[in-house]
């Protein structure tokens, strides 16, 4: 059964939102760019939601070509990514003690470690390419990458205004939210665990349902 076009971009966009979750990449923003100028801020963040979109489309468009060339069939890389989603979703949800970062060259941080890995990581690129898996039609492909856009345009925005956020929800907000995400993410990554044990092993699908 094809899944509906309008059905399919909410699905991926939500499961980028939860994933690149651009509440958590605050704190690690204001830190960097502290004592910059509110252009400079600008620009950062356009440059490091940017390069993230360049990632993530990169890999929905070849992502498929790799498993070919590397002869990964998608459910197992669904099973692995799955996995790494799930891992990725239970760290939000119990984040351990953050230490003290060392001192980073704010010359490129735009690139690393803004747009990779803290948007565009493991997690965010499994999900692409799992989501791109699922298309069955060139609309639905148009409308993953609508749904990469979109995703990576609020992480610009929630960036820009990153100094008025963190005054209204407070790190005690971030951090709720955060866990929020994380539940989604574990879920999310759970449910492509599972699609792909059913597909591996069929015997399961009914055991599954």
């Amino acid at each position: 059964m094809v899944e509906p076009l309008e059905a399919y971009l909410l699905t991926s966009l939500i499961a980028m939102l939860a994933i690149i979750n651009p509440l958590s990449t605050i704190g690690v923003f204001l830190g960097l760019t502290k004592g910059m100028k509110t252009q400079e801020q600008n620009r950062i963040a356009f440059r490091t939601s940017l390069v993230a979109f360049v990632v993530l489309f990169f890999f929905a468009f070849t992502g498929l070509w790799l498993f070919k060339i590397y002869s990964i069939t998608l459910d197992s890389f669904r099973i692995a990514g799955g996995i790494a989603l799930l891992i990725i979703g239970l760290r939000m949800l119990f984040p351990a003690e953050q230490k003290k970062s060392r001192d980073l060259r704010k010359d490129m941080i735009e690139i690393v470690p803004l747009a990779i890995p803290m948007t565009s990581g493991p997690g965010a690129i499994s999900t692409v390419v799992v989501l791109a898996g699922q298309v069955s039609g060139l609309m639905q492909e148009f409308a993953l990458w609508i749904a990469i856009f979109i995703a990576c345009a609020i992480n610009y925005m929630v960036l820009r205004f990153s100094e008025r956020i963190y005054k209204i929800i407070g790190e005690e907000g971030l951090s709720a939210i955060t866990r929020v995400m994380g539940l989604l993410v574990c879920a999310i990554g759970v449910q492509f665990i599972v699609t792909g044990l059913k597909a591996v092993f069929p015997v399961l699908a009914g055991a599954v349902g």
